[in-house]
Formats: C-alpha cells, sequence, structure tokens
C-alpha cells in the first residue's frame, strides 16, 4: 500500500477529489459544504483565494470521503448552472506529491472567523455565508473509556476553523491541505508546489 492511501485512511485522496471552477466569488467554504453535501460525506473543502486580498478566484477542490460520491458529484453539476453561473467540475488528478501536504492545519486565532476575519463569530456563523450557518461539526471522541459508575465531563465545544472539514475524518482531510504562504493548487497558479493538479485550467489567472 502506498503511503498516500496508509495517511489517508485506505484510499487514495485524488480519486475522491472534485475541482470545481467558475464558481461565484461569493460563495464561502460553508457555502460549498452545504451544496457538495448532497452528493456524499464531504471530507473538506477547500476554495483558492488571492494571496493578497483573500478573496476567492472561483475555484475549489472538495474531497469526499468516498470516490463514489466524487463522481456523482461530478455527474450532477458539471457544466450545470449555479447561481447564475455554469461551472465545470471534474475529479483531480494526483501528480504524485500528495503525501507532502497531508499534515495536521491547526488555527491558533480562534478568536476571528476565518471568512472574513472579524471577531465575534467564527466561520460556521459568518454573515458572508450565502446560504446561512452550518452547524459545527462534533469532535472527536476520546478512544479512552470512562467507567459506567463514573459521570462523563462534557467539555466546553470549541469551533474548528478548517475550511469546512469535519474533524472527525482529519486523516482524509489534510490531502488537500492549502499553505498559501508557499504553495498552492496547479490550476494557473505560478507558485509552491502542487498537491492535486487537476484536469482543467482556471480561465482567471492570479494577478501579480
Amino acid at each position: 500500500m502506498s503511503a498516500v492511501k496508509k495517511m489517508s485512511g485506505g484510499l487514495a485522496p485524488s480519486k475522491s477529489t472534485v475541482y470545481v471552477s467558475n464558481l461565484p466569488f461569493s460563495l464561502t467554504n460553508n457555502d460549498l459544504y452545504r451544496i457538495f453535501s448532497k452528493y456524499g460525506k464531504v471530507v473538506k473543502v477547500t476554495i483558492l483565494k488571492d494571496k493578497d486580498s483573500r478573496k476567492s478566484k472561483g475555484v475549489s477542490f472538495v474531497l469526499f470521503l468516498n470516490k463514489e460520491s466524487a463522481q456523482h458529484c461530478v455527474r450532477a453539476l458539471n457544466n450545470k448552472q449555479l447561481f447564475g453561473r455554469v461551472i465545470k467540475a471534474s475529479i483531480a488528478v494526483d501528480n504524485g506529491r500528495a503525501t507532502e501536504f497531508i499534515r495536521r492545519r491547526n488555527y491558533t486565532d480562534k478568536t476571528r472567523c476565518y471568512e472574513c476575519g472579524d471577531t465575534g463569530h467564527l466561520s460556521y456563523a459568518c454573515p458572508k455565508n450565502m446560504l446561512g450557518e452550518r452547524e459545527p461539526p462534533q469532535k472527536k471522541e476520546k478512544k479512552k473509556r470512562r467507567k459506567l459508575d463514573e459521570p462523563e465531563e462534557v467539555p466546553e465545544e470549541q469551533e474548528s476553523e478548517d475550511e469546512g472539514e469535519d474533524p472527525a475524518l482529519d486523516s482524509l482531510s489534510q490531502a488537500i491541505a492549502f499553505q498559501e504562504t508557499s504553495t498552492c493548487f496547479s490550476v494557473g497558479c505560478t507558485t509552491g508546489n502542487p498537491a492535486i493538479r487537476a484536469t482543467h485550467t482556471v480561465q482567471e489567472r492570479e494577478k501579480g
């Protein structure tokens, strides 16, 4: 078994990752999570953004739990209209460097929203979410079991700013981790080493 499969729970991330282009720029990660969840279990959503303005480029990678869901998504959405735009959807192709990007992402600043940068809320409840708030995924249960006669302490729930990621599936979600300061997916981007190369080229090139 390859290193990618071992680190991703037995699945090759590229086979279950959908590359989507020509998306409305106003859609957030949480919006896309809600849209693509219709086609299967979404592990992670990554929107490519301009490194300076932090605005969406209209391109996203959606990692599903299995390849069947990804294929279903492509069949259902390719060349279909979404909020007035005809989007393109295809299965992303692994260029062999995915293992370099399978690493845990932690957002240390929990006081600001990932989407807009404002304080007072996190991305799940960001006012910029066109489709409304999304319920934060539940945290993974600790493997250590408590004795039946001991009451279980319920920790205070904290939101995870992981671009639409389901923390319960963190082993798979890192397959398309996007490191905006040094790397990006190769869809018209000229910097860094891509983890998963898409089969289509984005028409909108990065400015600057």
